[in-house]
């Protein structure tokens, strides 16, 4: 169940909850919630915090565990997912939800309540993206560094105070500038590569998005995919932007999976890139592991 697009929007607030979850793996397809923190905002001052830990219905993998620091002994009687989600929407309530990359954890939260969320929502790496250039990369780990934030911890709770001191940033920012939202997103213009239809795009075609997900970004391909010929969704990606590599180096940002590729890590296999992959991730590399439903996902954003 993936989010919507047209709940997506941009804008300068004061009221809302910040959210962020941490997760087995990084698709909300076939792997589970295991924290969720949430901040509420009122007039841009913190007024409640959310933050619980999940029981999923599998261990967590090692590299999970070295990522975040949630260890399977930590999770041993905590709720279930179906257990916080009465309390989870209540304390959201009908706020724009913000967030670093905030499509990830809506397509979670959608599958593990399965329940399509109608809160909107906003993405503080969209707004780095246009107003830090200068920086390579827009984790939310390399702009705390950046900017001098709340340190980044790769826990739910703590990215929550980076991801609401960052937006702050941004608003700085732009007050500073005499910046509108107008002016970072103009009405018109290029293609903005929203809503593609991956079933009837041209291989040709070219649409390019410098805010979509694979802009100037290096992916890799690895096995089968089941809704159509890996050349074809290789031939999109770089119709989009993107830069096509081989092999996972360190300048690899996507390493996209077939579908049997990703089940057989449910089992404890894992490929030679995909442990390749993890391995630059720990140490601190901008790349991402996903699965093709994902994938698909994030051609719609």
């Amino acid at each position: 169940m993936s989010n919507s697009n047209s709940n997506y929007t941009k804008q300068l607030i004061d009221d809302y909850c910040v959210l962020d979850t941490e997760t087995t793996g990084f698709s909300a397809y076939y792997n589970e919630i295991i924290e969720i923190g949430i901040l509420k905002v009122r007039n841009n001052e913190i007024v409640d915090r959310y933050d619980q830990l999940i029981k999923p219905s599998i261990e967590v993998d090692g590299f999970i565990t070295a990522l975040t620091g949630i260890t399977n002994d930590m999770l041993e009687g905590m709720p279930s997912i179906d257990s916080v989600k009465t309390s989870v929407l209540s304390f959201i309530g009908d706020d724009i939800i913000l967030g670093h990359r905030t499509s990830f954890d809506m397509r979670f939260l959608n599958e593990g309540f399965k329940e399509q969320l109608t809160n909107r929502y906003m993405d503080t790496m969209q707004f780095a993206r246009k107003l830090y250039p200068e920086l390579k990369h827009h984790r939310l780990s390399d702009l705390t560094d950046y900017l001098g934030l709340h340190n980044n911890e790769h826990r739910a709770l703590s990215d929550c105070t980076s991801t609401k001191e960052l937006y702050d940033a941004v608003k700085t920012r732009m007050a500073e500038k005499n910046l509108v939202i107008e002016d970072l997103w103009p009405a018109s213009g290029s293609h903005s590569g929203k809503g593609i239809d991956i079933k009837a795009i041209k291989p040709d075609e070219v649409v390019v998005d410098k805010d979509g997900f694979f802009y100037n970004r290096h992916v890799v391909f690895t096995g089968k995919l089941e809704k159509m010929l890996r050349k074809d969704a290789q031939q999109i990606v770089a119709n989009l932007g993107g830069v096509l590599d081989n092999s996972v180096t360190k300048q690899t940002n996507y390493l996209i999976l077939g579908d049997n590729d990703y089940n057989a890590i449910l089992k404890g296999e894992k490929s030679s890139k995909h442990k390749k992959a993890e391995k630059l991730k720990l140490e601190g590399q901008d790349i991402e592991i996903i699965d093709e439903r994902t994938f698909y996902d994030l051609l719609n954003e």
